[in-house]
């Protein structure tokens, strides 16, 4: 799931996004802050945060129906409020960032803020910077519709058609589906399990409280992120083709970086992007992928 990290101590509570703003720089300096770091660039983590900021302001990919949504009041407001923030603390690089960008930036002492998993704070606690006991977890701030995000990564798992030993591969995925308490624990809690049931949610939440690193505790809000405010990213539909289309051409990084370079007016870009996913779903529904 997506969680922010960072150095206030702000604690695991959250943030509003008029908090976000204020402690960016607009309300104070951004060199008070240290500067929020999230991409606007090609790269998958770009995609998951600017995603996540969407559903906060309301905004989807699509609806329920699997039918384009993008082109509405509210995401107009989630691209402006980024444009807003990136102008009041954030740097040019995030135009160019890759998947290590975000967490060098947060690990070079100059970031306060990012939207990740969890890999910068365990890099931390292996590297033993001077502010690592200062690093907290904390949802994705509160928008006008709540806090919702992505998963980080999803992973999805296959077997070959052309695999000599399928019996043993699919007894394989079945025991580490059904019974996934080791493989978070073993992850250093960076992956959770499909389904509830596979580590029941107070054993999952006591297995993240108990470890060792400090801040202690911080790491048992994520259990609260995975079963309360992560959804997939067709949500409030299915993921489908064209949704991995869109997000493999990183059409919502584009259309965010569009008016955060002063390119396009929030309204412009939002309209170009709406028009450009509509043909992607028209494609795949005529192809009968949705």
């Amino acid at each position: 799931m997506s969680s922010i990290a960072g150095t206030s101590g702000a604690r695991a509570k959250g943030l509003s996004r008029s908090e976000l703003l204020k402690r960016a720089g607009v309300a104070v300096t951004a060199a008070a802050f240290g500067g929020a770091g999230i991409g606007q660039s090609n790269d998958p983590d770009s995609n998951t945060a600017l995603i996540t900021f969407l559903m906060c302001f309301g905004s989807y990919l699509q609806n329920e129906s699997n039918v384009v949504a993008i082109d509405s009041e509210n995401t107009v407001q989630a691209v402006q409020f980024m444009a807003d923030l990136y102008r009041n603390g954030e740097e040019d690089q995030i135009f160019g960032w890759n998947l290590a960008s975000n967490n060098r930036y947060l690990l070079s002492g100059k970031g306060s803020m990012m939207v990740n998993a969890i890999s910068a704070i365990r890099t931390a606690e292996d590297l033993q910077p001077s502010f690592v006991n200062d690093l907290w977890l904390w949802p994705v701030p509160t928008g006008l519709y709540g806090r919702l995000g992505l998963a980080q990564t999803t992973g999805v798992y296959s077997i070959w058609q052309l695999a000599k030993n399928k019996d043993a591969a699919e007894k394989f995925l079945v025991d580490l589906c059904a019974g996934y308490e080791g493989a978070t624990i073993a992850s250093n809690l960076f992956n959770f399990p499909s389904f509830p049931g596979a580590f029941p949610a107070k054993q999952l939440y006591k297995a993240a409280a108990a470890d060792t690193h400090a801040p202690h505790g911080k790491y048992s809000i994520l259990t609260t992120v995975a079963s309360k405010y992560t959804r997939n990213a067709g949500y409030p539909g299915y993921t489908n083709a064209a949704v991995q289309e869109t997000l493999d051409r990183y059409l919502i990084p584009h259309m965010f970086a569009g008016v955060s370079q002063g390119r396009l007016t929030a309204a412009e870009s939002v309209r170009s992007t709406a028009g450009q996913m509509k043909r992607i779903w028209a494609k795949w529904k005529a192809a009968g992928k949705i």
